[in-house]
């Protein structure tokens, strides 16, 4: 959405000294050029591909960076914890033995201009997240018998035209079918709150490009 910049904010835009420059501003919170870098690089190097600086790019990058502020600004609010350090040190493990060692896990996150501490920083708040979208959402999902059943003849008719012979029964396939159905309605519960909240928050593209 598009706002006036409150004379307040608008002082502190062009008279702050700066070394970064503001490329979005989401209920007062900032994000800048340097953030936008961040998020392109590491979502290249988390999906170990070349990094994909095109305006396409930029404008989903920050798609994601203000719909992470809108979750971050929901989690200030409502005091929720960070993850701990264990937790945060079983993904970051997670990447070292992707990469094959800690040596080569640096020299990786090197050629992609980032550090061990930018990688820690991002896993930590996708943990949270994660964490937060179970403790926001999930409470509200309920899954029906009538749910499990549809589900499952739909599975059934998919699993028939690439397999032979009788294809698991409903029970078998029931906590699978379950925890499907409860993630793809969190992620609706999700966008749909997203969707909500971003009419309802001061959102500033000071960097045209990412409208």
């Amino acid at each position: 959405m598009r706002y006036l910049l409150t004379p307040f904010l608008l002082s502190f835009l062009l008279s702050a000294k700066v070394l970064d420059r503001i490329a979005i501003v989401v209920d007062n919170q900032v994000i800048t050029e340097t953030q936008l870098d961040e998020e392109l690089h590491l979502t290249a190097f988390l999906n170990r591909q070349p990094v994909d600086t095109s305006a396409d790019a930029r404008r989903a990058a920050a798609d994601r960076l203000v719909e992470q502020e809108l979750i971050r600004r929901e989690m200030r609010l409502s005091q929720y914890p960070p993850p701990s350090g264990d937790e945060v040190d079983e993904l970051f493990d997670a990447q070292r033995q992707q990469s094959g060692s800690e040596a080569l896990l640096e020299k990786a996150l090197v050629e992609y201009g980032l550090n061990a501490g930018i990688l820690r920083r991002h896993l930590a708040f996708q943990l949270m997240t994660l964490h937060f979208i179970d403790f926001r959402f999930r409470p509200d999902v309920q899954i029906t018998d009538a749910d499990v059943h549809h589900y499952y003849q739909r599975q059934v008719q998919t699993w028939k035209q690439s397999h032979t012979g009788p294809p698991p029964g409903i029970e078998e396939s029931r906590a699978s079918i379950e925890k499907a159905l409860s993630g793809q309605r969190v992620d609706y519960a999700l966008s749909s709150w997203l969707e909500e909240t971003r009419k309802q928050v001061d959102i500033i593209y000071l960097d045209k490009g990412l409208e």
